[in-house]
């Protein structure tokens, strides 16, 4: 039989977080429970709450407490989408260029279109409890995709990308220009989005690309027309500015752009 031993005291306090128990002639004391910083505090405004729904204090304050509850769960949602992105982004596999766009016989690049590159990484999206939605706005200028990424525990972020129409061929109707167009933009929004960069890049950890090397990168990529001279440029940048998430998203950009070019 199991009893719960008071000895003439008072029952364990909250703060103490304790139970005796007797069982088979023994006295077992339940751990103590740890909570979370967040949950510390969360429980602390939640008593201020409680406490000024009884006193009836006034609509500002109430207000004030309500605010305070919001802005907290705000910061702990952003904590827990960096964390999960940080430990998806380890876990992402080198992604497989298996498409290739030709110009009759001369291989013009390979690339991983975005049903590939979602296949190789949605598992390991879900695991860390990030899923993600892509919009698309037409315009004159273009095609603009939105990727939004969310997290289980409320918190998002987006990326864009906008690219203007392809070259129209003789064969394509304006539908499948439109079409085309998005499919890039969707890619690279995606992309961008999760900090995804196809090809060979060094895995290494470096350390952050300074000021100056962030710069001089962004002057370099921005001088390539070819797919050729952007693979000379980021083959000759150095391990911490690969590394950086500005320069993968602006050589994303350019890759964009040129093999738009050739569609």
């Amino acid at each position: 039989m199991v009893k719960v031993l008071h000895g003439g005291k008072p029952k364990t306090t909250d703060e103490e977080m304790l139970s005796k128990i007797k069982k088979g002639g023994e006295i077992v004391i339940a751990p103590k429970v740890e909570l979370s910083e967040y949950q510390e505090q969360k429980a602390s405004v939640e008593n201020m709450i409680m406490t000024a729904i009884k006193e009836k204090v006034d609509p500002a304050t109430m207000r004030e407490f309500l605010e305070m509850r919001k802005e907290l769960k705000a910061e702990w949602a952003k904590e827990q989408f960096d964390l999960a992105m940080a430990t998806a982004q380890a876990k992402f596999p080198e992604i497989k260029k298996t498409k290739k766009a030709m110009d009759g016989a001369k291989l013009l690049y390979s690339y991983a279109p975005i049903d590939v590159i979602v296949s190789q990484v949605k598992d390991i999206l879900s695991e860390n409890g990030l899923s993600y939605f892509i919009k698309t706005e037409v315009s004159e200028k273009g095609v603009k995709s939105i990727c939004v990424v969310k997290h289980r525990a409320g918190h998002s972020e987006s990326s864009e990308m906008e690219v203007p129409l392809s070259t129209k061929t003789a064969i394509m109707s304006q539908p499948q220009q439109v079409a085309a167009t998005a499919t890039f933009a969707k890619r690279y929004a995606f992309m961008n989005a999760f900090g995804i960069m196809t090809g060979d890049e060094d895995t290494d950890a470096p350390k952050e690309a300074t000021g100056t090397q962030i710069e001089e990168a962004m002057e370099k990529l921005d001088h390539c027309m070819t797919m050729e001279s952007l693979k000379e440029v980021w083959s000759s940048l150095s391990k911490e500015a690969k590394a950086n998430k500005e320069i993968i998203r602006h050589a994303n950009e350019i890759k964009a752009n040129i093999e738009n070019e050739n569609v």
